[in-house]
């Protein structure tokens, strides 16, 4: 099996828009031997104003238009959706709009400071059906198979393979991964190429968890999405029954 790289589901969220802070000037492109945010992100020593600064950008927003990506992927009212690695609430806050009332989002994420943020936001805006979670990167406190989504963005080139075991144990059968991420290619912000999966790359290493790949998408010019699906499983013939 393919292992990702190892770091907490948080800190490789932070990843997503830091070339310039990582000791790189164009992603991929090193200017500098030590990169020290780099090391402060891997080690989640992040403040809690240094993570809005990129996780709530513009500049991130008109790149990684989190309703079109619902939209996309066909996001109900009612659905059950677990963001892993949630950050300041990019991801789950449009979901929590999408599924309204009747559903519920899952925030998760191993920074206690963003967890809070995203707890303050909530309550701010009243949002009912969003609920932040605090997680490790091998255990997420939900139970098993609650979710009909499940989405990571920006984090599996950082995560470890525990942290995907977690979010394929909550997807019911038939229930879908998204998985969101930078390509492979110099781009103007985000994680060195080096530390980036191809969609091939991906797509080996969420199969190897036992999903199945049904669809695929550009989402702006920096990213694609994966989508993956928790098998159902198999139906049994069925046993006539005796009148008798």
């Amino acid at each position: 099996m393919r292992k990702v790289r190892t770091a907490s589901v948080g800190t490789a969220r932070r990843h997503r828009a830091l070339g310039h802070r990582s000791g790189t000037g164009r992603s991929g492109t090193r200017s500098r031997k030590v990169p020290s945010d780099h090391q402060r992100m891997q080690e989640g020593s992040w403040s809690r104003a240094d993570a809005v600064a990129v996780l709530d950008s513009p500049a991130r927003l008109s790149s990684q238009d989190p309703s079109r990506l619902w939209r996309r992927v066909d996001l109900k009212p009612g659905d059950i959706v677990v963001d892993v690695g949630a950050g300041s609430g990019f991801y789950a806050f449009p979901a929590a709009a999408v599924v309204g009332p009747g559903g519920r989002v899952y925030a998760v994420d191993v920074s206690p400071e963003l967890v809070e943020l995203v707890r303050e936001r909530a309550v701010k805006g009243k949002v009912r059906n969003l609920e932040p979670v605090l997680s490790t990167p091998k255990r997420i406190p939900i139970e098993d198979a609650v979710a009909d989504v499940a989405i990571l963005a920006n984090v599996l080139h950082g995560i470890p393979s525990t942290t995907v075991d977690e979010a394929v144990r909550l997807l019911r059968p038939g229930g879908r991964l998204v998985n969101v991420d930078w390509k492979k290619e110099p781009t103007p912000e985000g994680p060195p190429v080096r530390h980036r999966l191809t969609l091939r790359e991906a797509t080996a290493a969420l199969t190897a968890h036992g999903l199945t790949p049904v669809d695929s998408f550009e989402l702006g010019p920096y990213h694609y999405v994966l989508v993956l699906e928790r098998p159902r499983p198999p139906r049994l013939p069925g046993h006539l029954v005796s009148a008798e």
